[in-house]
């Protein structure tokens, strides 16, 4: 599926198409499939894009999609009809010089293999920062240099990095992400919407979408659950979001992106896990939510 202008500006501006939503699924969750069995699977299963994990090791990462490799994947992704809303990376804006460029390097493949694949709307850039919660004021000051370099470059390629917070990151809530956003003030950098770390971060369903929502280009879908003093990562309706709700805020907010599972390593690098399983389960609960808040499908 290919984004028109309209879902160009989308993502660079958060403004588009009201209730009009993607749903897909990550590759993060499919590091044992080859990217061709992993691409025949997301779109069997019904979903409308698919995310590509550019971390080494996964198959899709860039050093492994070269010259017509390139080639292949668009053209299969536009024969199974996927579009490719998001590439994932793990990124760094804090910690030494030598993590700075990096992740500078790690961005600059990122940005040449969006264009490569999707020239007519490359890709978000979807990306944690790093650091450590008690660390914010420590290094704030540092990140907000540091990723002014990153959108200099996603910018020279028309993509837009979209940071979570994350609640082991020392942006890990509202407050934070609204802070980075503001000194920075770029539409070439934003937010992804993840629930499951604001939740864990104490922060609720429905003001944290209004609050963050409007900055947000992307959503992330996954559930999360304490145990004690630690937390778990669970599948996206496996845990007490009211994905009803989400998706009501979201159609109310005229969000236009994509909606993407993200099967968290918690899950996917257990013992026993099952990717053909665990993409069609949380298909279903998903598609159904949005269908019941009136959302319609890319």
């Amino acid at each position: 599926m290919r984004r028109e202008f309209l879902g160009t500006v989308a993502a660079v501006t958060g403004l588009a198409a009201p209730q009009t939503v993607g749903l897909g699924f990550g590759t993060y969750a499919h590091r044992m499939l080859a990217w061709e069995d992993s691409l025949e699977l997301i779109a069997r299963t019904g979903y409308d894009g698919a995310e590509f994990a550019l971390m080494p090791g996964w198959p899709t990462e860039p050093g492994l999609l070269v010259g017509a490799a390139r080639a292949r994947v668009r053209g299969r992704l536009g024969d199974l009809g996927l579009g490719l809303p998001a590439l994932l990376e793990n990124l760094r804006a804090v910690g030494p010089s030598s993590t700075t460029e990096a992740s500078l390097d790690r961005i600059r493949e990122a940005v040449g293999l969006g264009n490569d694949l999707s020239p007519s709307a490359p890709p978000i850039l979807e990306t944690v920062l790093g650091g450590a919660p008690a660390e914010w004021e420590q290094v704030r000051n540092q990140m907000v240099d540091r990723i002014g370099e990153w959108i200099r470059v996603a910018e020279s390629g028309r993509t837009v990095i979209c940071f979570k917070p994350h609640v082991g990151s020392a942006v890990n809530g509202i407050a934070r992400s609204l802070w980075l956003m503001s000194q920075l003030d770029s539409p070439w950098f934003r937010c992804t919407y993840d629930y499951s770390h604001l939740w864990l971060a104490g922060d609720g369903l429905v003001p944290s979408l209004k609050a963050l929502l409007p900055a947000c280009s992307y959503i992330h879908l996954k559930d999360a659950t304490r145990e004690g003093a630690r937390h778990r990562f669970l599948l996206p309706g496996d845990g007490a979001t009211d994905y009803a709700q989400l998706f009501q805020q979201v159609a109310g907010a005229g969000f236009g992106g994509f909606a993407t599972v993200e099967v968290s390593a918690q899950i996917h690098r257990a013992d026993g896990y099952e990717p053909i399983a665990v993409t069609r389960a949380c298909y279903e609960p998903m598609a159904a939510a949005m269908a019941a808040a009136g959302l319609s499908r890319r």
